[in-house]
């Protein structure tokens, strides 16, 4: 199964609406997708996280010339070697979504060259679907605040009139608007009344806050019956996620800008966080989520795995996700894409609050190559 070819694909489109979290505004969509042929033709997907500039060099100028030659079936050997290239090339760093997306697509390939899926090659299929949560509750390019709330508050019942009993909303207003942490607090209140105290709601702060603001917005939360409060502070400060899980009643979870195993395992040494998210674009693809879920569940921690990307990536988070440990929640986003909504044939839908796991082989989704071809810059 010796690699013959591999090419990257940058996919763009410009959104109606921009929209965003504590940290940006989003007016398009875009993505790098990474193809891997062997010599029988078979192909394997993978997703990066990130921007397109960098991570397609990387692949182009780098990976594809060292991996051509190589064995898919080799894929965790692959996984490791590769992170030590890209880390001795780059020195304090390594770029995690490339990994990721080579990753991704080297176990798609296997999955398909031996008609079986990704969860089976991992050995550990638990479950054959997976209870989802709607993701969204973005901000609006609006410049009251009763209109921005009414907008999310809207959002939040459409979600729930869509079948998920589950959902998470943003807050860390401050960057962009003339409102606070008071005001993300009353917006969490007014989105709890809107879908009452059956459904089960996640709070995300993409790391809006230092501690003490932390400290005072997750105590409110914890009173609004929030299951989870996501991202509070940057993450590279683990002092403070460990002292706001110690402190706090509102579980906090965090992950999505970690990598590998052995970042993970120093976060879960230290207690720093009740739910790990890790994303199968950025953490190091299902190999890496695989050691990351085990390591979790030693820890009796349970994984959350974060999801923002096409259809690749959320069939890749499913297969994932159908061997992790526990009781694991699939981050269903349902904000504007439509290169998620059109890239693969076969889209991945809720009923009402799960989604099932694609039982095709690889990823169990099929690229459509007019639709790659449209989005694609």
């Amino acid at each position: 199964m010796e690699i013959t070819r591999v090419e990257t694909f940058a996919l763009e489109r410009e959104l109606d609406e921009r929209f965003a979290n504590a940290q940006k505004w989003r007016d398009s969509r875009s993505y790098c997708l990474v193809r891997v042929t062997t010599a029988d033709g078979t192909t394997g997907w993978g997703e990066c996280w990130g921007p397109i500039a960098g991570n397609r060099e990387i692949v182009e100028e780098i990976v594809a010339p060292w991996l051509v030659g190589r064995d898919v079936r080799d894929v965790e050997r692959i996984h490791d070697d590769l992170r030590e290239k890209l880390r001795m090339g780059f020195h304090t760093c390594d770029p995690s979504g490339v990994v990721s997306a080579v990753d991704t697509a080297l176990w798609d390939a296997l999955g398909k060259a031996r008609g079986e899926s990704v969860a089976r090659l991992l050995g550990a299929r638990r479950r054959d679907d997976v209870r989802a949560y709607a993701t969204g509750g973005f901000f609006r390019d609006v410049d009251g605040f009763e209109e921005q709330c009414d907008l999310i508050t809207d959002e939040a019942r459409a979600h729930v009139d869509a079948g998920f009993d589950a959902l998470k909303m943003k807050v860390g207003f401050a960057r962009f608007f003339p409102w606070g942490p008071d005001e993300d607090v009353e917006l969490v209140r007014r989105v709890r009344d809107a879908v009452g105290d059956d459904v089960t709601l996640f709070v995300d702060a993409n790391w809006a806050y230092d501690v003490a603001t932390a400290e005072r917005v997750g105590r409110a939360l914890a009173d609004a019956d929030v299951r989870f409060f996501e991202e509070p502070v940057p993450p590279q400060q683990l002092d403070a996620y460990e002292r706001l899980t110690a402190s706090l009643d509102v579980p906090v979870a965090g992950g999505e800008c970690w990598a590998y195993a052995d970042e993970f395992g120093r976060v879960l040494d230290r207690g720093a966080v009740d739910y790990v998210q890790p994303d199968v674009t950025s953490a190091g693809g299902p190999t890496s989520m695989r050691r990351i879920a085990a390591a979790a569940a030693d820890a009796g921690v349970q994984t959350h795995p974060h999801v923002f990307g096409t259809g690749v990536a959320l069939a890749a988070s499913l297969q994932v996700l159908a061997t992790v440990p526990g009781t694991p929640l699939l981050e269903f986003d349902r904000t504007p894409n439509p290169i998620r909504d059109e890239l693969v044939t076969d889209p991945v839908t809720n009923d009402g609050d799960t989604v099932a796991v694609p039982d095709g082989p690889g990823l169990g989704v099929t690229v459509d190559e007019d639709v790659l071809a449209e989005f694609s810059r």
